[in-house]
């Protein structure tokens, strides 16, 4: 008997899928997600669902999550989510911010790429779960704290990444592979994604122009900002202030 055979043999007759719901139900402290190529969420068990705030998975379906979680972290998330899905290559235990709104706690997830029978990637699957605080991960990721803090902090400034890497007393090499084992980014791409999401917050909660957001939140120039934006969010920056703005914009 060919063993993969085998299991290609009686995974082919398990439909539909979202049978397995239940079993990750019972595992109460931890989120289990699955996306389609847009960040949009197909599935999602009771501890995700939880973390929206909503009653019901139906009501997280379809959607990417600014109505339920952090908005200002939706930007980060969907960097990770594109990582994964343009690469093909998982990240696995890495760590970032909770997207439940009025919590600091930390979260460690993973995320896989989902393909179809074809090879071609279609979405993704995670999981997270909360830990405690930074202080009860291993020592390589307490050491990181600070670089954290201050990124979020200073990210309207000049910031590099010899300075970041300076600041944890690494080299740059070294630091960019610690950075991404951790949060699943390259620094310099967890820098784009701070910034974005600042610049969501803005476009949302005020009326600045684009160009001002662009330099309160650290952007080159204004088309830096644009191409950046768009590239992470999905829209432009005139289009998410016109769906998101909480006040008309003149």
């Amino acid at each position: 008997m060919d063993p993969q055979r085998f299991k290609r043999d009686f995974w082919r007759q398990v439909e539909p899928f979202d049978q397995i719901l239940p079993l990750l139900d019972s595992l109460h402290d931890t989120a289990f997600f699955f996306k389609d190529l847009e960040s949009r969420h197909t599935m999602n068990n009771s501890r995700a669902v939880a973390s929206a705030g909503v009653a019901s998975e139906a009501e997280t379906l379809g959607k990417v999550g600014y109505e339920f979680w952090y908005p200002d972290r939706i930007a980060l998330f969907k960097k990770q989510d594109q990582s994964v899905m343009k690469s093909g290559i998982p990240i696995i235990n890495a760590l970032c911010p909770t997207p439940e709104r009025g919590s600091s706690a930390v979260i460690i997830f993973s995320k896989i790429p989902l393909r179809n029978r074809k090879g071609r990637i279609v979405g993704l699957a995670g999981v997270w779960r909360e830990t405690d605080a930074l202080n009860t991960l291993p020592p390589e990721y307490r050491k990181m704290s600070q670089i954290l803090e201050h990124i979020q902090v200073h990210y309207s400034d000049p910031l590099t990444i010899g300075d970041l890497a300076d600041r944890a007393n690494l080299s740059r090499s070294q630091f960019g592979r610690l950075f991404r084992k951790m949060f699943g980014l390259s620094p310099l791409d967890y820098l784009k994604s701070i910034r974005t999401n600042a610049a969501a917050i803005l476009l949302r909660d005020t009326q600045l122009k684009t160009t001002q957001i662009a330099i309160n939140t650290g952007f080159y120039d204004h088309s830096h900002f644009s191409r950046t934006f768009r590239q992470i969010m999905g829209v432009t920056p005139r289009e998410f202030r016109k769906k998101n703005a909480l006040r008309p914009v003149a």
